[in-house]
Order: structure tokens, then C-alpha cells, then sequence
């Protein structure tokens, strides 16, 4: 009787090796106190303020930079790394050449100093049809800088260009490109 009491008592003794080096093994495999340090968090737009912004902002309530400032910045803007960066960044949904051919976002070839939400063959949102602004070199900085805020319910999903310089560089090209595609 003996016996089967050493081979229960050994069994369990297996058991519980088995149990704690799987548990061993899988910290090693799976590093659970570094998932525990992760905090994923959303935010949420509240909808009822998306809704009561209808129109674009007004240029005297803006008051981040001015046209002169954007002039000047032009000046020592770089040409070169605005094509890049618009290139990386911008053309999978815009085109930029002519004849004017709409992507997922309107053309860009002739934007410079054209009416918001004037291209007949794309379906802006709201604040873009119903604007009687064009895209003037401020204009242009303010929404590029943050396109939700200066245009609320915006198609546009790019979260705007917070580097200056990047900034500059891609109004520049736009600029460049606009009045060489209207020659």
C-alpha cells in the first residue's frame, strides 16, 4: 500500500513541476509585465461640437501667423524637399499635374488662388462647398498646419504638418506647381 502512495504522491509532485515550468516558460515567451505597462487609449470626437463648427473659421479670429510672415518664409523656403515631402505624403491622394484628375482627394495642379470646393467633378465636404474663400498662401498654411481645426468635418484624414520648415517647403512647391501648371 506503501507503494501506491509513493506513485500518487509522485504523480502529483510531476504535476506541479510540470505546472510551474510552463508557467516559467511562458513568462520568458511572453513578456506579461511589459503588456501590463501598455495603456491604449482612444480619443472620441464629440459629434455635437463637430456639427454646431458648420463654416470655416474667419481669418480675424486666426491670428497664428500672417501673410507677410508666410512670404517671408517662402523666400528661404526649399523647393526641392517640398517636391519630396508632397511626393511621399500627399500624392496617393492627390494628383498634381494637368489635365485636372481627381483622386481620393481633389487635384492640386492649379490650387493656388482657386475657389474652395470650385472643382464641379469632386464632392466636397459641407464647409468646402458652401465656402466663398480661395486658397490663398494663408489659407493653405492654416489648413495644412491642422486640417480639422481650420475645417471641420473635412474629408482629408492627414493630420495636418506641424514641422514649420515641412510646412514652408510644401506651400512652396504647391505654389511653384500651380503657377507652372497654369502657363
Amino acid at each position: 500500500m506503501s507503494f501506491e502512495i509513493n506513485k500518487l504522491m509522485c504523480a502529483l509532485l510531476v504535476a506541479v513541476l510540470l505546472y510551474l515550468l510552463s508557467s516559467f516558460i511562458g513568462d520568458l515567451l511572453y513578456k506579461t509585465e511589459k503588456l501590463n505597462k501598455i495603456k491604449l487609449s482612444y480619443y472620441v470626437e464629440d459629434s455635437s461640437q463637430k456639427n454646431s463648427q458648420s463654416s470655416l473659421p474667419k481669418e480675424d479670429i486666426i491670428d497664428k501667423i500672417t501673410l507677410d510672415t508666410i512670404e517671408t518664409l517662402l523666400a528661404q523656403a526649399d523647393l526641392n524637399k517640398g517636391a519630396k515631402f508632397v511626393k511621399k505624403n500627399c500624392s496617393a491622394c492627390h494628383d498634381y499635374n494637368l489635365p485636372i484628375k481627381n483622386k481620393i482627394g481633389p487635384s492640386l495642379a492649379t490650387v493656388l488662388n482657386r475657389n474652395i470646393g470650385s472643382l464641379a467633378e469632386y464632392k466636397y465636404s459641407k464647409n468646402f462647398k458652401n465656402s466663398n474663400k480661395d486658397w490663398s498662401l494663408l489659407n493653405l498654411y492654416l489648413f495644412l498646419e491642422n486640417p480639422k481645426e481650420w475645417a471641420p468635418g473635412t474629408k482629408m484624414a492627414y493630420r495636418g504638418i506641424k514641422d514649420q520648415k515641412k510646412l514652408i517647403n510644401t506651400i512652396k512647391f504647391l505654389e511653384d506647381n500651380s503657377k507652372s501648371n497654369e502657363n
